[in-house]
């Protein structure tokens, strides 16, 4: 007993020392975004610093292209609280803006450790070439929508769904292969979305641009179905469809499993998790849903569904 009570306040003492979970970092990092810059002007990044030991603080500002510091400085008399701001800088000269962004990290060291925040660099180009440029941090975005380009519910159906769910109307006359921009977030292109028909065969299936952990992008749900018209839909969350779902590259039957009708509405609805800047200095293509051509998409889908 007395060594069971020995190993239980051994346990406590133990727990009792350990961080609490979710404990916040000596030093954290912010910048806000983006911001436009003339050559030989600098933004601001902002450090909060929240226990300090020795009191110094060393910045740099580094190329990763190239690998070379662009600006360095050393603070000391730091203390615990203080919010600190340092310049992030555009130096024409001192960078080669032949790429059209350039991945930029921000690093400091604090009592030996070292907390960085990648920036980047966006150089204009074609015929706005050799005008300001835009820095900005990369952005994560967690378990979001994506879906096939197409008409948003909420905006013809406002009562089932204030999301911005699209929907793509299909011709399943129409035999060959259908290609769809791949949308998520409502934001930005992360891929394209494929209908292939062969004679009774449908098949759906989709690509990201840049999978992987060296691509930016995660699938973590997938999910689609076709509905007959606009008036048959009664839900669109993925959670209240199970029994309507099918699986992307299994061919179905348009005779049998869609019951003959060649005028349907396609909802790819998956999850996924990636962040706008892709592949080191690539950034995804944002999708601006009001371009003409887009516009004109919309229309003749609209013309060809089934209400």
């Amino acid at each position: 007993m007395l060594r069971l009570l020995a190993a239980l306040t051994a346990a406590v003492l133990l727990f009792c020392a350990c961080p609490a979970l979710g404990e916040s970092k000596p030093l954290s990092i912010s910048f806000k975004g983006p911001v436009t810059l003339a050559d030989g002007q600098s933004a601001s990044i902002s450090t909060k610093v929240r226990s300090v030991k020795e009191g110094t603080v060393v910045y740099s500002l580094t190329d990763m292209k190239r690998k070379t510091v662009i600006y360095t400085e050393t603070r000391t008399d730091v203390k615990a609280g203080q919010t600190l701001s340092w310049p992030v800088i555009y130096d024409a000269a001192g960078m080669d803006a032949a790429h059209p962004i350039k991945k930029v990290r921000a690093s400091f060291v604090l009592d030996g450790k070292t907390y960085s925040m990648d920036l980047y660099y966006n150089f204009p180009t074609g015929k706005n070439k050799g005008t300001d440029i835009t820095i900005e941090r990369a952005e994560w975005y967690s378990n979001n929508t994506a879906c096939s380009f197409g008409p948003a519910f909420r905006d013809l159906r406002p009562g089932l769904t204030d999301k911005w769910y699209t929907f793509t109307p299909i011709d399943l006359t129409r035999q060959g292969r259908q290609t769809f921009e791949y949308v998520a977030s409502n934001k930005y292109v992360i891929g394209e979305v494929y209908v292939d028909v062969k004679e009774d065969s449908v098949t759906v299936t989709y690509r990201n641009f840049y999978d992987s952990k060296s691509g930016n992008t995660k699938t973590e749900e997938e999910f689609f179905t076709f509905f007959r018209s606009l008036a048959s839909v009664s839900r669109v969350e993925p959670e209240q469809l199970q029994s309507q779902a099918f699986s992307f590259g299994v061919p179905l039957s348009i005779e049998r499993d869609l019951e003959g009708d060649t005028s349907v509405l396609l909802l790819v609805c998956n999850r996924v998790t990636y962040c706008n800047y892709v592949t080191g200095e690539k950034k995804l293509t944002r999708f601006w849903p009001n371009l003409p051509e887009r516009k004109a998409l919309r229309e003749s889908m609209l013309a060809l569904m089934d209400w």
